[in-house]
């Protein structure tokens, strides 16, 4: 019989053919080895069990549609058509679609970027970033339509005078992980707020897939001002919650945490208002406590009379001046008239002893005038100073002090107006004492030898026995 002649393109072709027939579509289980990807992007792998391997390829097409990365020693199941590859004679299958076995390949691929970016340090507590204490101007990155916008604007608008800015951007599909991380990119060096909030409602696994992204996760990253990340539900947990700097349960919570900061602020300065308000009263009540303390005091009556009697002196000490002024201008005028007299004497005689005498009685008068002007000057100096030291703060900084039972305004006069276990206020130059009385005080002597009369305030010695000016 004769026989038919391939040539080795020839045959791989033909057998490429019966292939194409019977093994196109077929699923192939098994463990990936030696995965690979080409500077074009077709991913080259494995699969091998206990017994035998088979070379896989993947096309770049189709390769970067995978979420996840292919590893050594991941299970999956490939989808596709046997083929041989003609330069080297070789089964191959040329894979469609790969599942990973056990874990889906949107958990798969969450993990691996999950634990890449942790690895980096991206969710290290130590470059988590406080919110700003009094945040007024606040961002928020999600969807103009979506309902998580309007649930936020409605807790954020509790706030007076905080001021919301939008970067409206898609939050899931095609090209939302890139619209996200542009808008916090872009919302974050406009200088506009000091804190971002991202996020969206809840959803499934593939719903929120945008928020699981490496470019999400390193523009959160690499924001300038704090975010908070409010994506989902309670339960749903994205890779943008792990790298931002505070993450809420939901887009409500998000806001409430930046609106319950605000407040925080409010009640503070409330309560300091209150505070303020009521120390003042306190220094108010006490300065008027002190104020009825001292019109008790019979010294401090006596001050006005004897400051209207010291103004009287000065008076007179300024009445002084003029009149010694006066003097010393009629004495001129009339050594200006004896000038003019001796001027028509002969010379003889206004070049003798006359002229002398005139000399001497003018350098006594100018000597007289100084003496009288000085005179008057030191007593005026001590009539002010007089008229000063009996200032009310004077008296008590000379040692004197005003007693007072506590509670009362009335100054003690008399220690019979005490008992023992009573608390006494002492009022002095600077401050109070308090003091106890430990016993019940002794009468005080009928009468007083020269040697008991006490100064009064004004440093005069009081005539009358047993008044008292003030405990000191």
């Amino acid at each position: 019989m004769s026989e038919r002649v391939f040539s080795p393109s020839a045959l791989i072709a033909e057998v490429n053919s019966l292939l194409e027939q019977g093994f196109s579509g077929v699923v192939v289980e098994g463990e990936v080895t030696n995965a690979s990807t080409s500077g074009r992007g077709h991913l080259y792998f494995t699969l091998k069990d206990e017994q035998a391997q088979l070379d896989c390829v993947m096309w770049a097409s189709r390769a970067g549609r995978l979420r996840y990365d292919v590893e050594d020693g991941l299970a999956v199941r490939a989808l596709g058509s046997l083929t041989v590859y003609r330069q080297r004679g070789r089964f191959q299958l040329v894979v469609d679609e790969l599942e990973p076995q056990g874990i889906g390949a949107l958990q798969l691929a969450f993990e691996q970027l999950k634990a890449r970016l942790d690895g980096e340090g991206l969710f290290a507590a130590d470059r988590k970033r406080p919110l700003p204490a009094l945040p007024n101007r606040v961002g928020i990155v999600t969807s103009p339509t979506g309902a998580a916008l309007q649930d936020m604007l409605n807790v954020l608008r509790r706030v007076p005078n905080l001021e919301v800015v939008l970067a409206p951007t898609a939050v899931q599909g095609d090209g939302a992980a890139a619209s996200i991380a542009e808008a916090l990119t872009r919302l974050g060096a406009s200088g506009l707020v000091n804190v971002v909030i991202v996020g969206r409602g809840g959803g499934s696994l593939e719903d929120l897939w945008a928020f699981n992204t490496e470019p999400v996760a390193r523009a959160i990253a690499g924001c300038a001002v704090p975010v908070i990340s409010g994506v989902g539900h309670e339960v749903d947990f994205t890779i943008a919650d792990f790298v931002a700097d505070l993450r809420a349960t939901t887009p409500t919570q998000a806001a409430e945490l930046v609106a319950s900061r605000v407040e925080q602020q409010i009640r503070r300065l409330d309560a300091a208002r209150v505070g303020l308000a009521r120390d003042l009263r306190r220094v108010l009540a006490l300065a008027r406590a002190r104020l009825d303390g001292l019109e008790g005091s019979r010294g401090l009556a006596r001050v006005p009379q004897r400051v209207q009697q010291l103004r009287r002196r000065v008076e007179r000490a300024e009445r002084l001046g003029p009149a010694l002024r006066t003097l010393a201008d009629r004495v001129r005028s009339r050594l200006g008239r004896a000038e003019a007299v001796l001027g028509r004497l002969p010379a003889r005689v206004a070049a003798g002893g006359h002229r002398r005498l005139l000399a001497s009685r003018r350098q006594q008068m100018a000597q007289l005038i100084r003496g009288r002007l000085g005179r008057a000057a030191t007593e005026l100096a001590a009539k002010q100073r007089s008229l000063d030291n009996l200032s009310p703060r004077r008296v008590l900084e000379r040692g004197y002090s005003i007693t007072t039972l506590e509670g009362s305004t009335k100054p003690l006069r008399d220690p019979e107006e005490t008992r023992a276990g009573q608390v006494l206020l002492t009022r002095l130059a600077r401050g109070e004492l308090r003091s106890l009385v430990a016993d019940r005080p002794t009468k005080r002597r009928a009468t007083a030898t020269p040697n008991d009369r006490q100064p009064t305030l004004f440093g005069e010695a009081e005539s009358t026995p047993g008044e008292s000016h003030g405990t000191e």
